[in-house]
């Protein structure tokens, strides 16, 4: 089934064989051309770890379009958009989509914010959407993105200090 090939793909994935979890998430597709989180699953791969950006931002919309309520499609594109495609504005429809489906997805919220401060220029936007993401690993029992969370507040409160804000 579609779901076998997927949970397979998975597996690979995390065994950090790409090619065998690529052919993987080709064959769930090929079942079942209307498997949304195949194409999501071979987006993630070719954005990832195959440099393959277009591919990816193609599989990534397809996902959406055959299923547009999986928030994490919406934060996997977000990501594609700020960091390959420097698409910032549609990154951060996309981030704000994903919290819309699901306001626990604590990595949409701190990429979200990363790209607020980062990006945009919303300092305040960017802390107090990387503290929620920071509470929501917290809260998640995710503590090493818990960690990295704080970090990156800490980074940015000493950064505003040296630069006199």
């Amino acid at each position: 089934t579609p779901e076998d090939y997927y949970r397979s793909a998975e597996r690979k994935y995390g065994k950090k064989d790409y090619q065998g979890a690529l052919a993987d998430f080709d064959r769930s597709i090929s079942i079942n051309p209307n498997f949304a989180q195949g194409y999501a699953g071979r987006g993630n791969v070719k954005h990832t770890q195959l440099q393959d950006y277009r591919g990816a931002l193609a599989d990534y919309n397809q996902s959406i379009q055959l299923k547009p309520d999986i928030a994490t499609v919406y934060s996997f594109r977000g990501d594609l958009k700020v960091d390959r495609l420097q698409d910032y504005r549609g990154a951060l429809a996309d981030f704000n989509r994903a919290i819309s489906i699901g306001s626990s997805l604590a990595i949409a919220y701190g990429s979200r914010g990363s790209l607020k401060h980062d990006r945009l220029k919303d300092r305040a936007g960017g802390i107090a959407d990387v503290q929620q993401a920071a509470r929501l690993f917290k809260q998640q029992g995710d503590l090493e993105n818990h960690r990295t969370a704080i970090g990156l507040l800490k980074k940015w409160q000493q950064t505003g200090k040296n630069s006199g804000r």
